[in-house]
């Protein structure tokens, strides 16, 4: 079974596909490639991975809003889409799945020409455009929310609801410590907004707390003067998993990926949905977590140094809180996520032959 994985663009997009692609590795019945942009993360986390084949084409994003950079990237999307050609030909793929985003979109175009069986995945609680597109043609589409949080309306055929592969780790309690961990990330990119309330309550943060803050490239120097024993600082970090697991709190925007990773970990999250996020997915993510009672939301509109401080005082006293905030979260993880998606690819794989035959 000659499967083509696609996607990427943020670390979000591309850690459930690196995933599943390492346990296919696994599958003497599978032969993969992963297809990825040039300049995105994925190359970068999928290359770490060292047995993963990849291979890179020129990707162009379309802005939603006008743009003369967009007339740069209609060039790149259509060289994308010579070279996507030159691959597909190349490794004649019998089914391929596909995680959404603009990085997506020159498999999906020749998916639905060539009519090669298709695998979408969609992580957040509302559906991307590219994969709003493929679902027209795809054989299923697997969601990373149960489907009743879901406001399009989806063909029930299709629908497949396998949650989100995220990484597991065990995690020894560090009874010696007397500080409750707290974990803050903005993301791949870390948040400048974020940021700049972290800075302004950061001497009492470490004066109370055992710190871990993701700040991003961008702020890294500036934070690093002010690294101490109780706070501890990385521009990005392979080991978000085993940070959230080591964390009795976590301060996380809400992305798909980072939601599940403090679901399957069971952890008390204060949600900063990032405003900007495409068809506002984070907000909705976040809402589900509100809702469901299975985390402390903060708009970003309202978000100041003492509304944070307050957050984190009050969840930090009330143990009884963090314990059914984390159960609460832990509804939305699917330990077997990847292995439920590997079964509908080779379920897509295996209809086609039959059909052929």
């Amino acid at each position: 079974m000659r499967i083509l994985i696609a996607g990427g663009g943020t670390a979000g997009h591309t850690w459930p596909l690196r995933l599943i692609a390492q346990e296919l590795l696994t599958n003497p019945e599978a032969k993969i490639l992963y297809l990825g942009s040039r300049q995105g993360i994925e190359k970068e986390i999928i290359q770490k991975a060292g047995d993963i084949p990849f291979k890179a084409i020129i990707v162009g994003k379309w802005r939603a809003y006008f743009s003369f950079w967009n007339l740069w990237d209609l060039i790149k999307i259509f060289l994308g889409i010579i070279q996507t050609f030159g691959v597909i030909f190349v490794f004649k793929p019998m089914v391929i799945f596909a995680k959404g985003g603009y990085v997506t979109f020159p498999i999906i175009f020749w998916a639905k020409i060539l009519k090669i069986p298709l695998v979408i995945h969609e992580s957040d609680s509302v559906i991307g455009r590219a994969n709003l597109w493929a679902i027209k043609f795809a054989f299923k589409v697997c969601l990373g929310f149960p489907v009743e949080f879901y406001q399009e309306k989806l063909p029930i055929e299709k629908i497949v609801y396998t949650g989100t592969p995220v990484q597991l780790v065990s995690i020894n309690p560090d009874l010696k410590n007397p500080r409750i961990t707290i974990l803050i990330t903005g993301g791949s990119q870390g948040s400048l907004k974020i940021n700049q309330i972290i800075e302004e309550i950061l001497p009492w943060l470490s004066e109370k707390y055992d710190i871990y803050h993701l700040s991003g490239e961008k702020d890294y120097l500036k934070f690093a003067k002010l690294k101490n024993d109780y706070y501890h600082l990385y521009k990005f970090s392979y080991q978000v998993p085993y940070l959230i697991g080591k964390s009795e709190i976590v301060i996380s925007r809400a992305g798909a990926n980072s939601l599940m990773e403090i679901a399957a970990m069971s952890r008390p999250s204060i949600i900063i949905p990032l405003p900007s996020a495409a068809q506002n997915h984070q907000l909705k993510n976040a809402l589900i977590f509100e809702k469901n009672k299975a985390g402390i939301v903060i708009l970003e509109k309202y978000l100041t140094p003492k509304l944070l401080r307050e957050k984190i005082e009050n969840l930090a006293k009330d143990e009884i809180l963090r314990q059914s905030l984390g159960q609460s979260a832990h509804y939305f993880f699917q330990k077997d996520a990847a292995q439920k998606i590997i079964k509908t690819v080779f379920q897509a794989g295996k209809h086609v032959k039959e059909n052929q035959t």
